[in-house]
């Protein structure tokens, strides 16, 4: 996993109107779900608050951002995602959410405390999913089938903040952001950024990671392909759990493209220019590998700083 950086006010011509008609789209499915929600929690709640949601908004993301952003890999694990294939993952889970049990390997959906404005109390309900990012492109990632799985990541979502957030008035969290909601204008559904906050996620999102969550701080990779979690970090304890980092068949993919990485970087140190070494062939390539643009970069990096 290697922290990926995405701006899409840097993009111009076809892209640029491409990512503007995108927005749009997703602005307005935004809107259906949060009214669709607020109608649910200003109604009896008998049923768990279900919506249908648009998925050609966000597997249309997903087709760009692995072109365009993840250069055909997993954000997670790094594999070549092949043809068309791959998921929209959604790192916040969009419907049910699902916890680990303590310290057990049985999961369950977490009780979320969510605030009825028209009472102005708290209501113990279960997680309704994070529905208003369910269009937001900073909870949107391609993901191969295996960190998608069932056996992966798919609807865990695991915090150390004690309570998941899902509405909050303005004024008690200041300095946090956020969309509106259309029925309560004191009230709003945190963004992915002041969640993390908030809630202080134990999985990293690999899609514009902040310092302190970049996966460089949490993950560290060895000679053929080994994986570990830096200092003992929880956060990379946590992926290299879920996404099965330490699994055999991708320990010896990591393994190749390290040797690959070698033969490649020794080849372009050959053509070193002792006058202009910030233009060289090999400061090019690593440049490459620290945006991501190889399978397996992170593991790539690791191994030059051994050679």
């Amino acid at each position: 996993m290697i922290g990926v950086v995405f701006d899409p006010g840097k993009l111009t011509g076809k892209d640029q109107e491409w990512w503007t008609d995108w927005e749009k789209r997703a602005s307005e499915a935004t809107i259906k779900a949060i009214d669709s929600f607020e109608k649910w929690l200003a109604g009896d709640r008998k049923e768990p608050f279900q919506f249908k949601f648009n998925s050609e908004i966000w597997r249309d993301l997903k087709n760009w951002l692995m072109r365009n952003v993840f250069y055909r890999k997993c954000a997670y694990c790094e594999r070549i995602i092949s043809g068309s294939h791959g998921d929209a993952e959604h790192y916040r889970p969009k419907g049910a959410v699902k916890c680990r049990a303590g310290q057990s390997d049985d999961f369950v959906e977490p009780t979320c405390k969510i605030v009825h404005p028209p009472s102005k109390k708290e209501l113990d309900l279960g997680h309704p999913g994070y529905f208003w990012l369910a269009y937001d492109w900073h909870n949107l990632v391609p993901a191969c089938e295996f960190c998608n799985s069932g056996q992966g990541k798919n609807e865990r979502f695991d915090i150390q903040g004690g309570d998941y957030v899902v509405l909050l008035r303005i004024d008690p969290v200041h300095g946090f952001d956020g969309v509106q909601s259309t029925t309560w204008p004191d009230y709003y559904y945190p963004s992915a950024a002041s969640l993390d906050q908030l809630e202080q996620p134990f999985l990293l999102n690999p899609l514009n990671p902040e310092a302190t969550r970049n996966p460089r701080q949490h993950l560290r990779f060895g000679v053929r392909g080994t994986v570990a979690a830096l200092k003992k970090s929880p956060l990379g304890q946590a992926c290299i759990d879920v996404f099965r980092l330490r699994d055999e068949d991708l320990r010896q993919d990591r393994q190749k493209a390290q040797t690959d990485f070698r033969y490649l970087y020794f080849d372009a140190l050959r053509e070193l220019d002792p006058q202009k070494p910030g233009e060289s062939k090999g400061q090019a390539l690593l440049n490459e590998y620290a945006a991501g643009k190889h399978p397996f970069s992170a593991a790539a990096l690791d191994y030059h700083r051994i050679l």
